[in-house]
Protein backbone atom coordinates (compact mmCIF):
# COMPACT_ATOMS: atom_id res chain seq x y z
CA UNK A 1 0.00 0.00 0.00
CA UNK A 2 1.56 3.45 -0.66
CA UNK A 3 0.50 6.92 0.64
CA UNK A 4 1.37 8.54 -2.32
CA UNK A 5 -0.44 6.68 -5.06
CA UNK A 6 -3.43 4.17 -5.20
CA UNK A 7 -4.40 2.41 -2.33
CA UNK A 8 -4.06 -1.50 -3.14
CA UNK A 9 -6.22 -4.49 -1.27
CA UNK A 10 -5.35 -8.54 -1.00
CA UNK A 11 -8.39 -8.95 0.00
CA UNK A 12 -12.20 -8.85 0.77
CA UNK A 13 -11.77 -9.04 4.70
CA UNK A 14 -9.02 -5.98 4.39
CA UNK A 15 -10.88 -3.58 1.77
CA UNK A 16 -13.68 -4.38 4.69
CA UNK A 17 -11.07 -3.66 7.50
CA UNK A 18 -12.60 -6.60 9.92
CA UNK A 19 -11.24 -7.48 13.09
CA UNK A 20 -10.46 -11.21 12.21
CA UNK A 21 -8.54 -9.99 9.25
CA UNK A 22 -5.59 -8.04 11.20
CA UNK A 23 -5.83 -11.22 13.70
CA UNK A 24 -4.55 -13.04 10.83
CA UNK A 25 -2.22 -11.30 9.61
CA UNK A 26 0.45 -11.16 12.86
CA UNK A 27 0.16 -14.78 13.02
CA UNK A 28 2.48 -17.01 11.02
CA UNK A 29 0.69 -19.91 10.16
CA UNK A 30 -3.52 -19.48 9.04
CA UNK A 31 -4.39 -22.29 12.47
CA UNK A 32 -2.76 -22.57 15.71
CA UNK A 33 -0.01 -20.64 15.09
CA UNK A 34 -0.17 -18.05 17.72
CA UNK A 35 -0.46 -21.02 20.25
CA UNK A 36 2.92 -21.57 20.08
CA UNK A 37 5.25 -18.93 22.34
CA UNK A 38 8.72 -18.82 22.14
CA UNK A 39 9.75 -21.39 25.09
CA UNK A 40 7.26 -24.00 23.70
CA UNK A 41 8.09 -23.42 20.28
CA UNK A 42 11.32 -24.22 21.55
CA UNK A 43 10.37 -27.51 22.99
CA UNK A 44 9.16 -28.86 19.96
CA UNK A 45 12.06 -28.44 18.20
CA UNK A 46 14.21 -30.34 21.02
CA UNK A 47 11.27 -33.10 20.34
CA UNK A 48 11.67 -33.10 16.44
CA UNK A 49 15.71 -33.26 16.50
CA UNK A 50 15.32 -36.31 19.39
CA UNK A 51 13.22 -37.52 17.08
CA UNK A 52 14.98 -37.76 13.97
CA UNK A 53 18.38 -38.97 16.16
CA UNK A 54 16.44 -41.59 17.21
CA UNK A 55 15.17 -42.69 14.38
CA UNK A 56 18.50 -42.49 12.51
CA UNK A 57 19.92 -44.50 15.04
CA UNK A 58 17.56 -47.39 14.18
CA UNK A 59 18.02 -47.53 10.45
CA UNK A 60 21.64 -47.35 10.50
CA UNK A 61 21.71 -50.53 13.03
CA UNK A 62 23.09 -53.92 11.42
CA UNK A 63 21.96 -57.17 11.53
CA UNK A 64 24.68 -59.64 14.29
CA UNK A 65 26.85 -61.81 12.07
CA UNK A 66 29.51 -63.97 13.79
CA UNK A 67 32.44 -64.24 11.11
CA UNK A 68 34.35 -67.54 12.15
CA UNK A 69 38.22 -67.87 10.61
CA UNK A 70 39.23 -70.67 8.17
CA UNK A 71 40.54 -72.98 10.40
CA UNK A 72 42.02 -75.07 7.62
CA UNK A 73 43.76 -73.12 4.74
CA UNK A 74 42.53 -74.45 1.47
CA UNK A 75 45.22 -74.99 -1.27
CA UNK A 76 45.82 -71.98 -4.28
CA UNK A 77 42.77 -69.93 -2.58
CA UNK A 78 43.50 -66.45 -2.37
CA UNK A 79 40.57 -64.19 -0.54
CA UNK A 80 38.79 -62.70 -3.59
CA UNK A 81 39.59 -63.92 -6.39
CA UNK A 82 36.87 -66.24 -8.30
CA UNK A 83 37.33 -70.52 -8.17
CA UNK A 84 35.78 -72.52 -10.63
CA UNK A 85 34.63 -75.79 -9.82
CA UNK A 86 33.21 -78.33 -13.15
CA UNK A 87 29.75 -80.25 -12.60
CA UNK A 88 26.31 -81.39 -14.12
CA UNK A 89 22.92 -80.16 -13.98
CA UNK A 90 20.06 -82.51 -14.47
CA UNK A 91 16.55 -81.27 -16.33
CA UNK A 92 13.93 -82.93 -17.66
CA UNK A 93 16.49 -86.27 -17.92
CA UNK A 94 19.11 -85.10 -19.72
CA UNK A 95 22.27 -83.60 -18.39
CA UNK A 96 24.21 -80.70 -19.15
CA UNK A 97 27.96 -79.87 -17.97
CA UNK A 98 28.52 -76.52 -16.07
CA UNK A 99 31.30 -74.12 -14.94
CA UNK A 100 30.36 -72.95 -11.54
CA UNK A 101 32.06 -69.70 -10.79
CA UNK A 102 32.35 -69.20 -6.81
CA UNK A 103 33.53 -66.00 -4.90
CA UNK A 104 34.54 -66.83 -1.58
CA UNK A 105 32.45 -69.93 -1.34
CA UNK A 106 29.57 -68.51 -2.76
CA UNK A 107 28.61 -68.90 -6.46
CA UNK A 108 28.08 -65.90 -8.74
CA UNK A 109 28.18 -67.43 -12.86
CA UNK A 110 27.63 -70.28 -14.06
CA UNK A 111 28.43 -70.97 -17.85
CA UNK A 112 28.66 -74.40 -19.76
CA UNK A 113 31.84 -76.68 -19.64
CA UNK A 114 33.61 -77.00 -22.46
CA UNK A 115 35.07 -80.24 -21.98
CA UNK A 116 31.68 -81.53 -21.61
CA UNK A 117 30.48 -83.40 -24.09
CA UNK A 118 26.81 -82.46 -24.08
CA UNK A 119 27.05 -79.12 -23.45
CA UNK A 120 30.38 -77.89 -25.19
CA UNK A 121 30.41 -74.78 -23.49
CA UNK A 122 27.17 -73.41 -23.98
CA UNK A 123 24.35 -73.48 -21.03
CA UNK A 124 20.80 -72.63 -21.28
CA UNK A 125 18.77 -69.93 -19.78
CA UNK A 126 17.52 -72.48 -17.23
CA UNK A 127 21.30 -73.28 -16.02
CA UNK A 128 21.97 -69.24 -16.11
CA UNK A 129 18.66 -68.73 -13.33
CA UNK A 130 19.71 -71.85 -11.43
CA UNK A 131 22.11 -69.93 -9.55
CA UNK A 132 18.89 -67.27 -8.27
CA UNK A 133 17.45 -69.95 -6.06
CA UNK A 134 20.39 -71.01 -3.70
CA UNK A 135 19.55 -66.82 -2.77
CA UNK A 136 15.60 -67.27 -2.84
CA UNK A 137 14.28 -65.74 0.02
CA UNK A 138 11.20 -68.08 -0.11
CA UNK A 139 13.59 -71.15 -0.43
CA UNK A 140 12.60 -73.80 2.09
CA UNK A 141 15.19 -73.76 5.40
CA UNK A 142 13.81 -76.42 6.97
CA UNK A 143 11.89 -80.05 6.70
CA UNK A 144 8.21 -79.79 6.41
CA UNK A 145 5.78 -82.46 8.04
CA UNK A 146 2.14 -81.89 6.28
CA UNK A 147 3.10 -78.84 5.85
CA UNK A 148 4.40 -77.86 9.49
CA UNK A 149 7.58 -77.44 10.23
CA UNK A 150 9.72 -80.32 11.62
CA UNK A 151 13.16 -81.44 12.06
CA UNK A 152 15.39 -84.65 10.25
CA UNK A 153 15.75 -86.19 13.87
CA UNK A 154 11.56 -86.57 13.65
CA UNK A 155 11.70 -87.43 10.16
CA UNK A 156 14.82 -90.36 10.48
CA UNK A 157 12.64 -91.99 14.14
CA UNK A 158 10.18 -93.01 11.67
CA UNK A 159 12.75 -95.89 10.28
CA UNK A 160 12.27 -97.94 12.78
CA UNK A 161 12.22 -101.50 12.17
CA UNK A 162 9.17 -102.62 13.44
CA UNK A 163 6.88 -99.68 11.34
CA UNK A 164 9.00 -100.42 8.11
CA UNK A 165 8.95 -104.53 7.55
CA UNK A 166 11.30 -104.39 5.50
CA UNK A 167 9.61 -101.00 3.96
CA UNK A 168 6.28 -102.41 3.25
CA UNK A 169 4.29 -99.16 2.45
CA UNK A 170 7.48 -96.65 2.24
CA UNK A 171 7.83 -94.61 -1.03
CA UNK A 172 10.31 -92.36 -2.58
CA UNK A 173 9.55 -89.93 -5.17
CA UNK A 174 12.26 -88.04 -7.12
CA UNK A 175 13.15 -86.64 -10.25
CA UNK A 176 14.58 -88.79 -13.35
CA UNK A 177 17.59 -90.59 -12.04
CA UNK A 178 20.12 -90.24 -14.36
CA UNK A 179 23.54 -89.79 -11.49
CA UNK A 180 25.88 -92.74 -10.91
CA UNK A 181 25.70 -91.79 -7.56
CA UNK A 182 22.17 -91.52 -7.26
CA UNK A 183 21.73 -95.13 -9.04
CA UNK A 184 23.91 -96.37 -6.51
CA UNK A 185 21.89 -94.79 -3.26
CA UNK A 186 18.83 -95.92 -5.09
CA UNK A 187 20.01 -99.44 -5.66
CA UNK A 188 21.26 -99.36 -1.70
CA UNK A 189 17.40 -98.34 -0.82
CA UNK A 190 15.92 -100.67 -2.33
CA UNK A 191 18.50 -103.80 -1.29
CA UNK A 192 17.73 -102.23 2.48
CA UNK A 193 14.15 -102.04 1.97
CA UNK A 194 12.67 -104.49 -0.87
CA UNK A 195 8.90 -104.13 -0.57
CA UNK A 196 10.19 -100.03 -0.85
CA UNK A 197 8.99 -98.55 -4.35
CA UNK A 198 10.77 -95.94 -5.85
CA UNK A 199 9.28 -93.33 -7.99
CA UNK A 200 10.41 -91.24 -11.06
CA UNK A 201 7.98 -87.75 -11.45
CA UNK A 202 8.87 -85.02 -13.85
CA UNK A 203 6.75 -81.99 -14.35
CA UNK A 204 6.64 -82.59 -18.36
CA UNK A 205 5.86 -85.91 -19.56
CA UNK A 206 8.21 -87.63 -22.11
CA UNK A 207 6.14 -90.75 -22.25
CA UNK A 208 4.37 -90.11 -25.91
CA UNK A 209 8.20 -90.32 -26.91
CA UNK A 210 9.20 -92.92 -25.21
CA UNK A 211 5.71 -94.67 -26.34
CA UNK A 212 6.62 -93.53 -30.21
CA UNK A 213 10.26 -95.42 -29.70
CA UNK A 214 9.02 -98.26 -29.05
CA UNK A 215 6.62 -98.69 -32.01
CA UNK A 216 9.76 -97.92 -33.79
CA UNK A 217 12.43 -99.59 -32.41
CA UNK A 218 11.10 -101.82 -29.84
CA UNK A 219 12.37 -100.76 -27.07
CA UNK A 220 11.23 -97.61 -25.03
CA UNK A 221 13.88 -95.79 -25.73
CA UNK A 222 15.10 -91.83 -25.53
CA UNK A 223 15.92 -90.21 -29.20
CA UNK A 224 19.24 -88.51 -29.90
CA UNK A 225 19.04 -86.26 -32.31
CA UNK A 226 22.26 -85.26 -34.90
CA UNK A 227 20.78 -82.25 -36.19
CA UNK A 228 24.59 -81.27 -37.33
CA UNK A 229 24.71 -84.35 -40.09
CA UNK A 230 20.99 -83.37 -41.25
CA UNK A 231 20.67 -81.22 -44.47
CA UNK A 232 17.16 -81.06 -44.40
CA UNK A 233 14.92 -80.85 -41.02
CA UNK A 234 11.61 -81.08 -40.55
CA UNK A 235 9.51 -80.64 -37.15
CA UNK A 236 5.91 -81.76 -36.46
CA UNK A 237 4.74 -79.15 -33.82
CA UNK A 238 7.81 -79.93 -31.61
CA UNK A 239 9.79 -76.56 -30.54
CA UNK A 240 13.41 -78.52 -30.35
CA UNK A 241 15.00 -75.18 -30.47
CA UNK A 242 13.49 -74.20 -26.98
CA UNK A 243 11.18 -75.77 -24.66
CA UNK A 244 10.67 -79.21 -26.25
CA UNK A 245 14.58 -80.15 -26.03
CA UNK A 246 15.58 -79.88 -22.04
CA UNK A 247 19.71 -80.19 -23.73
CA UNK A 248 20.67 -77.82 -25.73
CA UNK A 249 22.54 -80.43 -27.78
CA UNK A 250 20.08 -79.78 -30.28
CA UNK A 251 20.33 -75.94 -30.64
CA UNK A 252 24.59 -76.32 -30.81
CA UNK A 253 24.24 -78.33 -33.49
CA UNK A 254 21.59 -77.08 -35.29
CA UNK A 255 23.51 -73.71 -35.41
CA UNK A 256 26.16 -75.56 -36.68
CA UNK A 257 25.07 -75.98 -39.75
CA UNK A 258 23.76 -72.74 -40.12
CA UNK A 259 27.44 -71.34 -39.99
CA UNK A 260 29.05 -70.98 -43.50
CA UNK A 261 32.99 -70.40 -42.93
CA UNK A 262 34.02 -71.63 -46.46
CA UNK A 263 33.11 -71.96 -49.81
CA UNK A 264 32.49 -76.28 -49.51
CA UNK A 265 30.16 -75.78 -46.30
CA UNK A 266 26.40 -75.70 -46.87
CA UNK A 267 23.45 -74.64 -44.76
CA UNK A 268 20.69 -76.78 -43.93
CA UNK A 269 16.94 -76.86 -44.48
CA UNK A 270 14.60 -76.16 -41.53
CA UNK A 271 10.72 -76.99 -42.08
CA UNK A 272 8.35 -76.16 -39.47
CA UNK A 273 4.46 -77.46 -38.97
CA UNK A 274 3.19 -75.80 -36.00
CA UNK A 275 0.07 -74.89 -34.20
CA UNK A 276 1.15 -71.55 -32.56
CA UNK A 277 4.03 -69.57 -32.82
CA UNK A 278 8.16 -71.11 -31.55
CA UNK A 279 11.53 -70.12 -31.64
CA UNK A 280 11.61 -73.12 -33.65
CA UNK A 281 8.87 -71.84 -35.87
CA UNK A 282 10.89 -68.00 -36.18
CA UNK A 283 14.67 -69.93 -37.45
CA UNK A 284 12.63 -72.06 -39.82
CA UNK A 285 13.19 -71.36 -43.62
CA UNK A 286 9.53 -72.51 -44.60
CA UNK A 287 6.93 -72.49 -42.14
CA UNK A 288 2.79 -74.19 -42.00
CA UNK A 289 0.14 -72.71 -39.37
CA UNK A 290 -1.73 -75.81 -38.27
CA UNK A 291 -3.99 -77.95 -35.80
CA UNK A 292 -2.24 -79.84 -33.54
CA UNK A 293 -5.08 -82.32 -34.29
CA UNK A 294 -4.08 -82.29 -38.21
CA UNK A 295 -0.57 -82.60 -38.06
CA UNK A 296 -1.02 -86.68 -37.70
CA UNK A 297 -2.79 -86.73 -41.26
CA UNK A 298 -0.18 -84.28 -42.79
CA UNK A 299 2.39 -86.85 -41.54
CA UNK A 300 1.06 -89.64 -42.63
CA UNK A 301 0.27 -88.18 -46.36
CA UNK A 302 4.53 -87.11 -46.05
CA UNK A 303 4.85 -90.27 -45.25
CA UNK A 304 3.24 -91.46 -48.25
CA UNK A 305 4.92 -88.95 -50.52
CA UNK A 306 8.26 -90.96 -49.58
CA UNK A 307 6.69 -93.73 -50.67
CA UNK A 308 6.77 -95.16 -46.76
CA UNK A 309 4.39 -98.56 -46.39
CA UNK A 310 1.40 -97.21 -44.30
CA UNK A 311 -1.11 -100.42 -44.47
CA UNK A 312 -1.09 -99.85 -40.49
CA UNK A 313 -1.72 -96.12 -40.22
CA UNK A 314 -3.88 -95.28 -37.76
CA UNK A 315 -7.69 -94.36 -39.97
CA UNK A 316 -8.08 -91.37 -37.71
CA UNK A 317 -5.12 -89.72 -39.48
CA UNK A 318 -7.20 -90.59 -42.50
CA UNK A 319 -10.11 -89.05 -41.64
CA UNK A 320 -8.60 -86.06 -40.74
CA UNK A 321 -6.41 -85.27 -43.88
CA UNK A 322 -10.17 -86.05 -45.54
CA UNK A 323 -12.21 -83.14 -43.94
CA UNK A 324 -9.57 -81.09 -44.08
CA UNK A 325 -8.81 -81.28 -47.93
CA UNK A 326 -13.05 -80.68 -48.05
CA UNK A 327 -12.73 -77.84 -45.83
CA UNK A 328 -10.02 -76.51 -47.49
CA UNK A 329 -11.87 -76.76 -51.11
CA UNK A 330 -14.96 -75.69 -49.50
CA UNK A 331 -13.00 -72.02 -48.60
CA UNK A 332 -11.39 -71.65 -52.06
CA UNK A 333 -15.59 -72.02 -53.80
CA UNK A 334 -16.54 -69.43 -51.20
CA UNK A 335 -13.70 -66.97 -52.02
CA UNK A 336 -13.75 -67.41 -55.69
CA UNK A 337 -15.94 -64.94 -57.00
CA UNK A 338 -14.42 -62.60 -54.71
CA UNK A 339 -11.41 -63.35 -56.17
CA UNK A 340 -12.42 -63.09 -59.97
CA UNK A 341 -13.49 -59.77 -59.48
CA UNK A 342 -11.03 -58.74 -57.73
CA UNK A 343 -8.56 -59.79 -60.39
CA UNK A 344 -11.28 -57.99 -62.98
CA UNK A 345 -10.69 -55.13 -60.67
CA UNK A 346 -6.69 -55.06 -61.58
CA UNK A 347 -7.36 -55.74 -65.25
CA UNK A 348 -7.57 -52.33 -67.56
CA UNK A 349 -10.00 -52.22 -70.64
CA UNK A 350 -7.73 -53.21 -72.98
CA UNK A 351 -7.38 -56.42 -71.32
CA UNK A 352 -3.34 -55.77 -70.51
CA UNK A 353 -2.05 -56.35 -66.66
CA UNK A 354 -2.17 -53.54 -64.80
CA UNK A 355 1.38 -52.09 -62.87
CA UNK A 356 0.70 -52.78 -58.86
Amino acid sequence: MSSTGKEYWRSIEERADAPGFSEWLHREFPEAASMLDSSSRRSMLKLMAASFGLAGLTACSRPVENILPASKGVEDYVPGNPLFYATVMSLGAAVSGLVVESHDGRPTKIEGNPEHPASGGACSAFAQASVLGLYDPDRSRMALHNGAPSSWDEFLSQFTPERLAGGAGLRFLSQSVNSPSLEAVRAYTLRRFPKARWVEYEPISRDEELAGADLAFGRPLQPHYYFDKADVVLSLDCDFLALDSPAITCTRDFARRRRVTSAQDSMNRLYVVESQFSVTGGMADHRLRLRSSEVGALAVELAKELGADLDGAPRACECALSQRRTARCALQEQHAPLQRRQAAARRPADGAPRAC
